[in-house]
């Protein structure tokens, strides 16, 4: 079988904007996938891309057990039975309930199954021996065709107590970074100071920050540094781009530090426009949980400052983050250490010119949309030829 012409069906609970131009690069190399979506939860933050290709996606209905959404079901399995897939490649947690009802059905229909996950609670770490749910992620695990994670730490958490690991796999996680560098093009072009007085931007330095507005991003750390910065330097400006829960306690925070040169957006999900913000900024600080935005802002040659934390915290995207190559962590908690960083990048022309190539690069080399890619290939393959056999 030409694995291009594999039929595969790609299950998620649900269809955020960052996801939609990999699953169309997928979908496009690999020509009978579809992707099967249903509905968020009315109450979370995180919502369906209002864009899709009817070509690629089909949307189903979520049925949700619990307030956290964490158990559903969805309603896939007449798509399935009108589809027959080769291979269906699943959101994995174990809380999804049509995984348990997919390992009954694959011994009927004779399709493959691929769990792709980040791999572990990312607060409470793995331990199957300490932790139901971490025993029946283990079993769900071992028992498919196979695993794909989306980073190394994933694999490695999973694999120490693994009787089996052939059957796992990385495709490191990664946006639409081929969209994402096409944009850093035209801006080249179009130059920085271009792009600033067209956002009106006036300052000379600038940082920002992208993303969801939720207490585990600790953005008032971000605050409370940037106005250590005002007290000395009047050619500063922060931004902050999102939406969420913590806005109005950001808010009141910036009125109760006194922040004079400070921008709250809202919520903007056009990647040409967060792209130019990105770019046009000396620095994309996020202090607290690591996901996609380092490779956001890599794309764009933007360095990312953090705060290294235990273990079990970060997202996938701690792992591209290079201390003092490509950005900075810096000690947890510790707002003057955050301060003096910033400042001494747009203080050092040298040394943030240094950490823009680097993070370009990190977005070129290590996380790009081919490699991800690459990734779910190495599993598809995998799980073919032991179809074969």
């Amino acid at each position: 079988m030409n694995i291009e012409n594999t039929k595969i069906l790609i299950l998620q609970r649900i269809l955020p904007h960052y996801r939609v131009g990999f699953f169309e690069y997928f979908c496009k190399k690999y020509s009978d996938a579809k992707v099967l979506f249903g509905q968020p939860m009315e109450t979370e933050s995180l919502k369906n891309s209002g864009y899709t290709d009817n070509n690629f996606f089909t949307e189903i209905k979520n049925i949700y057990f619990n307030k956290s959404g964490k158990i559903f079901l969805s309603n896939i399995y007449s798509e399935i039975l009108k589809y027959r897939p080769d291979v269906i490649i699943s959101v994995f947690n174990v809380g999804n309930l049509n995984i348990y009802l997919l390992f009954l059905l694959k011994q009927f229909l004779g399709f493959k199954l691929i769990l792709w996950s980040f791999g572990y609670d990312p607060v409470k770490g793995f331990n199957p021996d300490k932790r139901f749910t971490d025993k029946i992620r283990l079993l769900l695990s071992q028992k498919a065709d196979a695993v794909i994670f989306y980073w190394e730490k994933g694999k490695a958490e999973i694999s120490n107590f693994s009787e089996r690991t052939e059957h796992y796999f990385i495709a490191p996680n990664t946006l639409d970074t081929n969209k994402l560098f096409n944009y850093k093009n035209l801006f080249d072009k179009t130059g920085s100071d271009i792009i600033k007085k067209e956002l009106g931007l006036k300052e000379k330095h600038n940082f920002i920050y992208v993303g969801r507005l939720l207490k585990d991003k600790e953005v008032e750390v971000l605050l409370e540094a940037f106005s250590k910065i005002e007290t000395t330097r009047d050619d500063c400006r922060l931004t902050i781009i999102g939406d969420g829960p913590e806005l109005q306690h950001l808010k009141d925070l910036s009125v109760k530090l006194k922040l004079q040169k400070i921008t709250f957006s809202g919520e903007i999900l056009d990647d040409e426009t967060t792209g130019k913000w990105i770019y046009v900024n000396d620095a994309f600080i996020m202090p607290g949980r690591l996901g996609l935005s380092v490779v956001h802002s890599f794309c764009f040659g933007t360095p990312v400052i953090s705060q290294m934390k235990e273990d079990h915290f970060h997202g996938e995207g701690i792992g591209y983050i290079k201390n003092g190559e490509n950005g900075f962590l810096i000690r947890d908690g510790d707002v003057n250490e955050l301060s003096e960083k910033m400042n001494e990048l747009i203080s050092d022309q040298m040394l943030l010119l240094k950490l823009k190539q680097n993070a370009f690069d990190t977005a070129k080399n290590d996380c790009s949309i081919e490699k991800m890619t690459e990734g779910f290939d190495n599993a598809i393959s995998y799980v073919l030829k032991n179809k074969n056999l």
